[in-house]
């Protein structure tokens, strides 16, 4: 089995485990937590798939580590360290927050502008997401002066260009 699907099957029980105890909320800041540690640290990621560390001292680090995060957590490192498989935790960070975000119809997306957004340009593009996913999005803005005007969203792996820039490049391919 792959890192990412058995990364999706741990995260699965976790989050099952979690929303018995009612710590979701809790377990996704621990996993938000380990995600973006494991990720910003290069030692620590090539410590975790390294073949040449004793799976016990990886245990031991990551226990040190993340000793802030909940017991339910805690006993995941735990049994992953037993099946060997503590490697694919980052996947599991992953998979979880996918996992969460999903289950409480949460989406991010990306509004790039000319200028920063402002009220009414927020609206419009919560709108043609709600037009488009039937559901509101966490937004993040980037300014990109280059557009002219409008603006390009990015939601998954849809991407929707409003922007004047497009729309002139249209126009002058018409005339041509």
């Amino acid at each position: 089995m792959g890192s990412r699907a058995a990364g999706r099957r741990y995260a699965k029980a976790i989050i099952e485990l979690a929303q018995e105890e009612n710590l979701e909320d809790k377990v996704l800041d621990d996993f938000k937590l380990i995600h973006s540690t494991i990720d910003e640290n290069k030692d620590l990621k090539l410590m975790l798939s390294s073949p040449l560390i004793e799976v016990t001292k990886k245990q031991s680090v990551l226990l040190e580590v993340f000793k802030s995060v909940q017991p339910l957590v805690q006993k995941l490192i735990k049994t992953l360290a037993i099946n060997n498989r503590i490697a694919i935790l980052e996947e599991i960070s992953e998979e979880y927050i996918s996992l969460y975000n999903t289950q409480r119809h949460i989406q991010y997306a990306s509004v790039i502008t000319a200028a920063k957004m402002t009220k009414e340009i927020e609206e419009k593009v919560q709108n043609k997401i709600k037009e488009i996913t039937g559901y509101t999005a966490n937004l993040t803005n980037q300014v990109d002066e280059s557009i002219l005007g409008g603006f390009v969203l990015r939601l998954k792996d849809l991407q929707f260009d409003a922007s004047v820039s497009t729309s002139l490049n249209r126009f002058k391919r018409q005339l041509l």
